[in-house]
């Protein structure tokens, strides 16, 4: 075999190796090194603040029982078994949904640094979310939409800001973070559509409305917004009068104050009201009016269809009423009446 061919087969068997061309792993691997390489590959996918924010905040966590165990300079040493005794000393107690929050975020970090080289392997591979039991999709009904709708007193402007905030939120799904942020430039007219950002995915997507909002738009547009064609949609008022602070964008925790002051005024505390709950109502309405699961997908912005395909699991009064209009058995009879006029 010549030195030629040696070298040739080398080079092949090389490309083989663990992190291929990417950085080698480290020996003495320091946890804040790792974190820093971590983020600063969030920083580049253009990953959102909050992302940032959920991994540092479970990230610091960990880092305080590398405290403990000596190993915040040698993170290539951290074992399974310590991982699994981390979890199983600090969360095993904690609810199902905090647990997982904190397992996924370490899964994440650890497979980052075994696929960018840093470690030859992730010690967590095997620490997974534990199952959580589906919880029945908390939505409005008809009824009590149509209860909310007409509990506003249009003599305020205020109240003409907060109805066209349930209304937006109901009609498009938007997230309370995306729902603030909306600019009148966002918003085609013509086609009854607005263009969102979404902060959470990093992603743009448009949505639309009815005809009904925007008629309670041009409304809010012409007595509240004074005409103007640019700045923040939903503006602050002043607290000692019921003028609005023009150009100002409002803040996400006043929707959930709007929304809080409703439900206890209309519900009493039989009925909670958020913004997600409005999400939820939308697509889960959505599903119930012969919506597809990959439509609603886009009008939401979800990046998997695993997630939309909850709305799809109806409750059973609505899957009762489906039954009856699309059932074979049902729809004999206009069956036979078809094939008989052909």
């Amino acid at each position: 075999m010549t030195e030629q061919t040696i070298a040739e087969l080398t080079n092949f068997f090389n490309q083989f190796k663990v992190g291929g061309d990417k950085t080698p792993a480290q020996s003495n691997l320091s946890y804040d090194d790792a974190v820093d390489y971590f983020f600063r590959n969030m920083v580049e996918r253009g990953l959102a603040e909050a992302t940032q924010k959920f991994y540092r905040n479970k990230l610091g966590a960990f880092r305080k029982f590398l405290v403990q165990i000596k190993k915040v300079q040698t993170l290539e040493l951290v074992t399974e078994e310590e991982i699994k005794f981390y979890f199983n000393s600090k969360y095993s107690k904690k609810k199902t949904g905090y647990y997982n929050c904190h397992a996924r975020a370490l899964r994440a970090f650890f497979n980052y640094l075994e696929k960018d080289g840093y470690l030859i392997a992730s010690p967590a591979h095997n620490i997974k979310p534990k199952k959580v039991r589906k919880e029945k999709i908390d939505y409005f009904t008809i009824d009590q939409v149509r209860k909310m709708l007409t509990s506003f007193d249009l003599r305020y402007k205020s109240e003409i800001r907060n109805l066209l905030l349930v209304m937006i939120l109901l009609d498009t799904g938007v997230r309370n973070s995306e729902l603030v942020k909306i600019k009148l430039e966002d918003i085609n007219f013509v086609d009854r559509s607005i263009y969102i950002y979404a902060t959470k995915t990093n992603t743009f997507r448009t949505v639309y409305y009815s005809k009904e909002t925007e008629r309670l738009l041009n409304v809010y547009r012409r007595e509240v917004l004074k005409g103007a064609e640019k700045g923040p949609l939903f503006t602050q008022f002043y607290q000692t009068c019921n003028e609005p602070i023009l150009g100002t964008q409002i803040k996400p925790e006043v929707v959930y104050r709007v929304l809080a002051v409703k439900a206890k005024k209309l519900f009493g505390d039989d009925v909670r009201m958020n913004p997600h709950k409005f999400r939820h109502t939308f697509a889960t309405h959505f599903v119930i009016n012969g919506g597809d699961a990959f439509s609603l997908r886009d009008l939401l912005g979800h990046t998997n269809i695993e997630t939309t395909k909850i709305y799809v699991d109806m409750s059973p009064k609505d899957l009762k009423t489906k039954h009856a209009e699309h059932s074979l058995i049902s729809n004999m009879q206009n069956n036979e009446q078809s094939d008989k006029k052909e």
